[in-house]
């Protein structure tokens, strides 16, 4: 940069210089030198009132008057004198002229399968809540299989997902060592598993050797599915196509069931079964589906096309989690999502409200994931946190927790964690009877 300000001087031969010493004498030579100092002292007065101005950017201010083809250069750039000099340069600035380092906070993401609504909805609460509380965040869709999570993992595109746990017992048989880079902030609450058939076949047994629907071949869905009938012994003819396809497949005669999971608001079951031709299959608990699954009902509020009137189907639950993505304990990473997962913590009480996915209501931030071999850590960040939160211990819950994990163990029931769940709602209910 320069200033307008220019020294011009006028061009003279050789001759003309050596002559006009010798004809001016002294005083001619001091006239002139007095005439070039003057001008020298002019332009420092110059470079003085001007180098006060605000550097441009990337630029560092000259220590002296410097001219270059005839003009006042007031400005260079940072780079010069090499970066020791710039970086000496910024040492040596004085601290009240130096800018505030500004921490601002990288945007997060937060996964979850297109074809399971529910996580979808989950995913949206937590992206939308938590940059209600300042940590920036969104949420997106791909595949949370296996294969999936390996992709979105090496590729760096999310940071926490919103799972299905017999997705995780299936990366972890694969990849031991995989559970301790993706550790979990919270278990959520489960997803029902829906297997919808024509009303000739009476049981899940029926579907032996049948062809049914799974979803998309690398969804959570299809994931799901195939695991779903490995427990229970039933060999199937699978195919992979979107919900709404295999739907109108099924309608069509072309696929004697469809398996869905977390449909509660899936928009293409919404008048599904109209014609009453269909209806969902029972999946009676077995010690086969434990400790993956939970057991679940559907009831005819829920489905009043696939559900006979004031009653409802026994069927499963598919457990959920929160996790973290290469997040091994230690990492850097693992702290910076810490901290997000420490305002979701803190803030859970947003989540409760209604129009955000009931499913938040049922979750249980305390309670243990089903830890494949081996054992699924919680994001330390998260486990922190619960520990500050502990309370002195209650005995009548420690009673009521006996009593229902007598009854789970005897007649496949509720798990300990549902029985903490159930306690809390019935001793809100006795607190507002009083």
């Amino acid at each position: 940069m320069t200033s307008d300000k220019r020294w011009v001087k006028r061009p003279e031969s050789n001759n003309q210089r050596l002559c006009s010493v010798g004809r001016g004498g002294a005083w001619g030579h001091r006239a002139r030198v007095a005439a070039t100092m003057g001008l020298l002292l002019a332009a420092q007065a110059a470079w003085a009132v001007e180098a006060q101005a605000r550097a441009p950017s990337g630029m560092v201010r000259y220590t002296h008057p410097v001219f270059k083809n005839g003009k006042l250069v007031l400005w260079h750039g940072a780079w010069r004198g090499s970066a020791r000099y710039a970086r000496s340069a910024r040492a040596t600035a004085p601290a009240e002229s130096r800018p505030a380092r500004q921490q601002t906070p990288r945007e997060f993401s937060v996964l979850a399968d297109p074809a399971d609504v529910c996580a979808s909805h989950m995913a949206k609460d937590f992206a939308a809540v938590l940059t209600a509380e300042g940590d920036a965040g969104r949420a997106i869709v791909g595949s949370t299989s296996p294969t999936g999570l390996a992709k979105v993992a090496r590729a760096d595109m999310a940071d926490f997902a919103v799972v299905t746990l017999d997705s995780l017992a299936s990366s972890a048989k694969a990849d031991p060592e995989w559970v301790k880079r993706s550790p979990f902030v919270a278990r959520l609450a489960p997803e029902t598993l829906e297997v919808i058939a024509p009303r000739e076949i009476k049981s899940i047994g029926d579907l032996q050797n049948r062809t049914v629907s799974f979803g998309d071949p690398d969804s959570a869905t299809a994931t799901s599915a195939k695991m779903l009938f490995s427990r229970l012994g039933i060999s199937v003819n699978p195919m992979y196509e979107p919900a709404p396809e295999g739907l109108d497949a099924l309608a069509a005669g072309k696929r004697e069931a469809i398996v869905l999971l977390g449909a509660k608001d899936l928009e293409a079951l919404s008048d599904f079964g109209d014609d009453r031709r269909f209806h969902i299959l029972e999946i009676p608990w077995s010690t086969t589906l434990d400790p993956v699954y939970a057991p679940a009902r559907v009831t005819a509020a829920e489905r009043p096309n696939l559900v006979a009137a004031n009653s409802a189907v026994d069927t499963v639950g598919e457990p959920t989690a929160l996790i973290a993505l290469d997040a091994a304990q230690g990492s850097p990473r693992a702290e910076a999502l810490g901290r997000v997962a420490r305002t979701f913590l803190d803030n859970y009480d947003a989540f409760l409200t209604d129009d955000h996915d009931s499913h938040w209501r049922d979750v249980n931030l305390a309670a243990e994931a089903f830890s494949p071999d081996p054992a699924w850590p919680r994001l330390a960040a998260a486990q922190d946190w619960l520990d500050t939160k502990k309370s002195s211990a209650d005995a009548s819950l420690d009673a009521f927790r006996a009593s229902a994990k007598a009854a789970a163990d005897a007649n496949g029931g509720p798990s300990a964690e549902d029985s903490d769940r159930l306690y809390d709602s019935l001793t809100r209910w006795r607190g507002l009877m009083q």
